[in-house]
């Protein structure tokens, strides 16, 4: 009998996992989908319909996991989200050792990859940041609000760190992540307006020159 109720769980549970797969798998290929279709045909534009065939899914499974558009994009964001922080967390620890110029390379490095491989997706939010985007999908806007949070987080992290070995100046520390995180977002903004063919790591060397020059604890240009 106990047997027979311990072969029972072992079957239910392998069920529950199969299911779990399926559902997983069919999520995936719907947000991979919806990425697609949105950076074709722009956020407002994009049909549920649409996503659910370039899927090869029922309009209604699409719903079932996501109850609208807004949803639908907020689950991509987090899927980014996801992906684009296991990039910059690996980067940290596998540089942990390094100095700080070796450090900020290997996030902005991570955080430039992932944006080339979502090029035309992260295209079309940056155009949207200016738009009706947060008005129009709250959910979303505030899974894009949490990715960037996450990513000032762990760039502060090593900026204080750099203030504690003496890289860069004291007076730097409350301001160097925002500076530093703007200065990627320009290298992003840049290379998708005026793309020159060699990408944007050719220039992370130039990114962290500009940045040192102005943060670093060493003799600047121009002082006296």
């Amino acid at each position: 009998m106990y047997q027979q109720m311990n072969r029972r769980s072992e079957s239910e549970s392998e069920r529950h996992s199969l299911r779990d797969r399926i559902r997983e798998t069919t999520v995936q290929a719907i947000l991979s989908a919806a990425e697609e279709i949105f950076a074709d045909e722009g956020f407002h534009a994009a049909r549920m319909g649409a996503i659910a065939a370039k899927a090869g899914v029922a309009v209604g499974t699409v719903y079932n996991h996501f109850e609208d558009r807004d949803a639908l994009l907020g689950g991509l964001l987090a899927s980014h989200r996801a992906e684009l922080i296991e990039r910059i967390d690996r980067a940290i620890a596998e540089g942990a050792n390094r100095p700080l110029r070796e450090r900020l390379r290997g996030i902005v490095a991570a955080f430039l990859g992932h944006c080339e491989h979502h090029r035309k997706f992260v295209s079309l939010a940056l155009q949207q940041e200016l738009g009706r985007f947060q008005q129009s999908y709250p959910q979303a806007w505030a899974k894009k609000a949490d990715t960037m949070q996450a990513i000032y987080e762990r760039v502060d992290g090593e900026m204080k760190r750099g203030v504690k070995e003496r890289i860069l100046r004291p007076e730097m520390a409350d301001l160097a992540a925002a500076f530093f995180i703007g200065m990627m977002r320009a290298l992003l903004v840049r290379d998708l307006l005026l793309r020159k063919g060699e990408g944007m790591a050719a220039e992370l060397d130039g990114l962290l020159d500009m940045f040192f020059d102005g943060a670093g604890a060493g003799p600047r240009k121009g002082a006296a």
